[in-house]
C-alpha cells in the first residue's frame, strides 16, 4: 500500500470498472479529462482476489489527474452487496485521500441520465438488476456470476442458447441442427455435431469464451433462427421478471434504465424487454442508457463536491 498522502488539488473523478474495460473521467481545473483501459492493466481476477487491486486502482487514479483528486466514485462489477460495497470503499479509501465511495456499476445509470429513482438493469459482461428502497438502500437481483446465473449476460445468453439447441435436438432428433444458430455453433467451437458442441462447448467454459460468441446468438435470430429468437425472448423475460422482484421488495421509481454491452449493442434485447415491461406494468418508463455509465460516476462524485454539474461541463 502507497505510504504516501497525496495533496489534493480538487479534481473530481467518476470511474466505472466494467467486466472488460475501465472508463474514467474527471474534472480537473474546469477541463473534463477521459480516459479508456482494458480493465485487466490494473485487476488482476475478480475485484477482491488480489487487495493489490485497490493500490493499482488508486495508481490509475492519481496517474490520470496528475495528482490525487478530492472526491473519486467508483461504479464496479463485482460490487454486489452493501458488505462488498462498505469492503472496497474502505479498501480504495485508505490508498487515497479525499472523498471515497465505491458502488455496484448499476448505480451509475440512474445519475447518468439525471435521474433521482431509478431500477437498473445492466446486461454486458454479466447481467444485475439494482434499485434503491425508501431508506436509500440497494434491492438487487441476478448478478451471482456467469457460471451460475447472469442469465441475460453475453455468456449466459450463450450458455441459454447452449442448452436450448441441445434440447431441440432431444425433441427433434438431427433436423434441429439445421437452424443458422446450430451452424454458428459448430464453426464456433470448431465442433463436427451436437455431441461434439456439448463437450467442446464445457470444455471451453470461461467467461471470455461464453461471451464472445454472444453476437453470434443475435445473428442468428436474425437470420430466422426460431431457437435464437426464443433465448433472446428469454432472457428479456428474466430481466423484465428481475426488475418486477426488486419493485416488489422495495424499489422505487417507475423509470427503468437498461445498459451493459449486450443491451446497447443488440436492439432486439432492449425491444423484448420493453414490450415484456410493458406487459407486466404499463406505468413503467423503459429508457436505453445514452450517455456512458462514467457519467453517472462523475456526477455522484460532483454531488459530493461544489463543482458546477457534468451535463453543464460537457455541454
Amino acid at each position: 500500500m502507497p505510504e504516501t498522502r497525496y495533496p489534493t488539488p480538487g479534481a473530481i473523478v467518476g470511474v466505472d470498472v466494467g467486466g472488460t474495460k475501465t472508463h474514467l473521467r474527471a474534472l480537473v481545473d474546469g477541463e473534463v479529462v477521459d480516459r479508456i483501459v482494458p480493465s485487466d492493466l490494473w485487476r488482476a481476477g475478480a475485484i477482491f482476489d488480489d487487495v493489490q487491486n485497490f493500490d493499482r486502482l488508486a495508481r490509475l487514479v492519481v496517474d490520470t489527474v496528475g495528482a490525487a483528486p478530492d472526491v473519486t466514485v467508483v461504479g464496479a462489477h463485482g460490487i454486489d452487496s452493501t458488505r462488498q460495497r462498505r469492503q472496497a470503499t474502505d479498501l480504495l479509501d485508505e490508498r487515497m485521500p479525499g472523498v471515497v465511495a465505491v458502488v455496484n456499476d448499476a448505480v451509475l445509470l440512474a445519475p447518468a441520465m439525471g435521474l433521482d429513482a431509478a431500477v437498473c438493469v445492466i446486461s454486458g459482461t454479466g447481467s444485475a438488476i439494482v434499485g434503491f428502497d425508501l431508506d436509500g438502500e440497494p434491492v438487487t437481483a441476478d448478478g451471482y456470476g456467469w457460471l451460475i446465473a447472469d442469465d441475460a449476460s453475453a455468456p449466459g445468453i450463450s450458455r441459454r442458447a447452449a442448452v436450448a439447441l441441445l434440447r431441440t435436438v432431444d425433441r427433434e432428433g438431427g433436423a434441429a441442427m439445421s437452424d443458422p444458430l446450430a451452424a454458428r455453433f459448430l464453426a464456433a467451437f470448431d465442433a463436427l455435431d451436437h455431441v461434439d458442441l456439448a463437450l467442446r462447448f464445457q470444455a471451453d467454459a470461461s467467461e471470455a469464451a461464453w461471451g464472445g460468441f454472444a453476437p453470434h446468438v443475435f445473428d442468428a435470430a436474425a437470420e430466422g433462427s426460431p431457437i435464437a429468437r426464443e433465448v433472446v425472448a428469454a432472457s428479456a423475460s428474466h430481466l423484465a421478471d428481475a426488475v418486477t422482484a426488486v419493485r416488489g421488495r422495495g424499489a422505487q421509481g417507475t423509470d427503468v434504465i437498461a445498459a451493459g454491452g449486450v443491451m446497447t449493442a443488440q436492439p432486439l434485447l432492449a425491444e423484448l424487454l420493453r414490450a415484456e415491461l410493458h406487459t407486466r406494468d404499463a406505468t413503467l418508463r423503459f429508457h436505453v442508457l445514452d450517455e456512458p455509465p462514467v457519467a453517472g460516476a462523475l456526477a455522484l462524485a460532483i454531488a459530493h463536491s461544489d463543482a458546477p454539474s457534468p451535463r453543464k461541463v460537457l455541454s
